[in-house]
This record gives structure tokens, sequence and C-alpha cells, in this order.
């Protein structure tokens, strides 16, 4: 009888809630703006630098941005920039032999890390606020005066022509660098990439001269935060990168890209267990204000498993383990690139279905609901870009290297928010071209030979 009784309440509980209506409160969306930075020049040669103290951890983290990168390198000599970067970070200084800094660094837990990517550079710091003064000394050093030891210069020559010969290692890497290639073209500075001969060629008077030519006042911001004055930061940095000339950088122009028309589809026939594909579209540059819409396209297509291509192609169909989609935007050109990991005998069918949704946000086909979802995920995940001080400080000075303008962080989300879902679908119509697209392929070619023929010619290229 008891349990009877307690049966009949859970029913009751149950019809009385489904029948009333639930109290789910509204959310809205993170209206979070990053503070405004206002930059400090060093008087000696207009060198703009950001400071700001932050006491959270007995730290401090200096990075100098440089205006440079792969894309700027000599035809003859790529991978110079990645050559000069290793020597900078190992090669050691005038005062400082690269052993002793080696020890210093690991005796104190700092770190000095250097980054090169294609139009952009960076050299960064970090140490216990009691130890700056050491590390700061050695930091400043290897910026101003690097040695480019000879040993080390050797090591490092060979040790990145090992990396050239195990570079197709890793197919998911491979399909995206030389999609890249033949997409931008293997001799544009977008599609080239180091080769053996290239690095061989390179020598210490070659790293001296890159030094010189982007290592000017006006190619580089500092950003600088940590437990410590500011006004005291600032004379620190003002009194060793004074040092730094305010001569202009020489710094090649580019030219655009001559992007091909058509239907291309290449194939490396590699014998794998999966087959990793890449299909590229063309995008657009930089400052252009088209990114706003764009990127809730990208979110909305292919920003997660939740997302079109997702929930689609993955989810519901089974035929990729992975798929996304996502743009990236360079000073003459840029991409809207789709990958797919699946297995050989469903590579036709998932590329078909890949387009067919393409196909349908193009027609004007996007869902109202997911389209929120895709803005609300950009706007609330926006502040987690600036987790510390350290992260703002870094933000607005990547910017400032591409001359945004000064308030494009802060009006982000407000721009995000703007975004129409009739603007996505007029930019899902201007750049998902379905007449004009490459796709490449890494894998078993005579497993998915036949499901490609009506995709388009297929061309077979000799791996390299």
């Amino acid at each position: 009888m008891k349990k009877l009784f307690f049966i009949t309440g859970v029913m009751i509980m149950t019809i009385q809630t489904t029948t009333a209506k639930l109290n789910i409160p509204k959310y809205s969306n993170l209206n979070y703006k990053p503070e405004h930075l206002i930059p400090r020049y060093i008087d000696a040669n207009k060198l703009k630098v950001y400071i700001k103290s932050d006491k959270t951890l007995p730290i401090v983290r200096i990075t100098l941005f440089i205006k440079t990168g792969k894309v700027y390198e000599p035809s003859d000599k790529v991978g110079i920039g990645t050559l000069f970067f290793e020597m900078m970070r190992e090669g050691g200084s005038v005062k400082f032999k690269s052993t002793e800094i080696e020890k210093k660094l690991e005796y104190l837990g700092a770190e000095i890390n250097t980054v090169i990517n294609n139009e952009d550079a960076s050299i960064s710091m970090y140490c216990h606020k009691k130890d700056f003064d050491e590390i700061f000394e050695i930091f400043s050093d290897i910026i101003i005066n690097p040695a480019f030891e000879e040993e080390k210069f050797n090591l490092k020559k060979q040790e990145i022509i090992e990396t050239i010969k195990r570079r197709n290692d890793d197919p998911s890497k491979q399909v995206t660098r030389e999609a890249l290639r033949m997409f931008f073209g293997i001799h544009h500075p977008y599609g080239r990439r180091s080769e053996i001969e290239t690095i061989e060629k390179i020598t210490i008077n070659d790293l001296k001269n890159f030094h010189k030519d982007f290592f000017t006042s006006k190619n580089i911001i500092i950003s600088a935060s940590g437990d410590f004055d500011e006004n005291e930061m600032y004379n620190k940095i003002s009194s060793s990168f004074s040092k730094i000339p305010s001569t202009q950088p020489n710094i090649g122009e580019i030219d655009e890209p001559n992007i091909q028309s058509g239907k291309k589809i290449y194939v490396i026939d590699k014998r794998l267990r999966q087959a990793f594909i890449v299909i590229l579209h063309k995008g657009i540059k930089r400052h252009d204000d088209r990114e706003f819409p764009l990127s809730v396209l990208m979110e909305y297509m292919g920003g997660g498993i939740q997302s079109k291509l997702g929930n689609e192609i993955r989810s519901k169909r089974g035929l990729a383990y992975s798929v996304y989609q996502y743009f990236s935007k360079r000073d003459k050109s840029g991409f809207i690139m789709t990958y797919l990991g699946t297995k050989p005998e469903s590579v036709g069918e998932a590329i078909e279905n890949v387009l067919n949704e393409l196909q349908k946000a193009k027609n004007g086909i996007i869902d109202g609901k997911e389209f929120e979802m895709a803005k609300s995920q950009l706007i609330n995940s926006f502040v987690f870009r600036f987790e510390n001080v350290f992260s703002l400080l870094n933000e607005k000075a990547s910017y400032d290297i591409y001359l945004y303008p000064d308030d494009y962080l802060y009006k982000y989300t407000e721009k995000i928010n703007n975004v129409t879902i009739d603007d996505v679908k007029k930019i899902a119509n201007e750049l998902y071209d379905l007449e004009n697209y490459l796709i490449f392929i890494v894998g078993d070619y005579n497993r998915f030979k036949s499901q490609l023929e009506k995709l388009g010619e297929i061309k077979i290229l000799k791996e390299d």
C-alpha cells in the first residue's frame, strides 16, 4: 500500500511539473569589453610599449612583437626566419654565452621563448619578480646583440633539415600544408616551404642582416605585465631598448596570389587507414568588415561538434571522425578551410555531403536558432581570450602590429552582436563558391578513386 501511494504521488508530481509553466531563467550574452589600454613610448626611438602592473602572482612577463614572418624570407633562403628565431633563443649574445644562458634559465625556472608565424614573430620572457633584473639583462642583450654562435648555428641547421626530412610523418599537417601550397602557388610567399637546399644556403651573415632589417623601433611593440611598479618598469625597458635603432624596416612588398579558378582536386597516394581531406575556398584579407558575419558563419557551419557540419557530417551520418571549418585572413589574401578526417571508403560521400551543406547555406538556408547560438558562442567566449593582464596586453599589441583600429578589440563583441542572419546569408552566398574550390586528399587512392571522378579532374602528386 505504501508503494502504491508513493508511485501515485510521483505520478501526480510529474503531471503537475509537466503541465505547469517551467520558470527557467533567461540569460543574455555577456557584455564584456576589455580595458582600454594607453601605450607609452620610449623617448629616444619612439618604440611603443604597453605596461600594466598585475600583482596576482609574483611573476613578470615581457613580449616583443615584431612585424616580420616567413612570408618575408628571400625565395632562395626560405626557412631563414625559423632559423633566425631559433638562434635568437639558443645562439647566445655578445655578453652571455648560450651555455651560460641555459644554466641560468634552468636554475631560476625562467623562460625565454621565440615564435615566428607567417606575418609576425615574437620573443618573450617569464621569470619570478626577484630574478627579473638577471633575466631581463640576458633577454635584452639577446635582442640587441645576438651572437649567433657558430657551433649552435650548425647544429640548428641540421635540426631543421632533419625536421624537413620528417615533415610528412603527420598526414593531418601534411594535407593542410600541401593544400595551401597548391591554393596560393608553390612559389608565392603564402605557399612556399623550406627545403634542404634553402636551409643549407643560409649563413650567419644572413642572420645578422635579418636582424638589421627587422629589429627597428618602427617595427616592434613591447608588452610588459606582472608584479612591478609601472614607472620603474618603463625606465628599465627604456634604458635597455632605447638602443634599438629607429630606422625603417626592410619589409618587401608581397604580391597578391593568383588563385586559380575552377574545381581542382589533388591527391597524395599514401597507404593509410584514414583519409585526410582539405577543401579550400577563397576568403578575405585583413581589415575587411566582412570578417564579422564570416566569423558567425564559421562558428555556425564548423565551430565544433554542435555546428552544422559537426552535426550533419559527423553525428547524424557518421562520415567523419573529425570535421571543422575556419577562415584565415592575411595581408594580401585569405582562405576558408574545411577539414575532414574519414575512412577511405567514405571519402566521396563525405565530400559530397559537405558541399551540399555549403550549397544550402549559399542558398540562404540558415537555421535561426542555430545562428543565434553561433553568435552567442562567439560573444560569450570572447572573455576567455583575456584570462589575465598578460593576455590582454598581448592581444592588443598583436593587433597593433597589423595596424588594426585602436578600438578593434573594444568593439568586437558589439560588431558580432550586430550581425544579422541576412548578413550571414550574404557572406555565405559570396564566399561558398561551388564552382571554384580546391580539394586536397592524403590517403589510399585505390580505395576512393572511383568516388572522386564525378567531382572534377584529379591530379596525383608525388610526396616530397
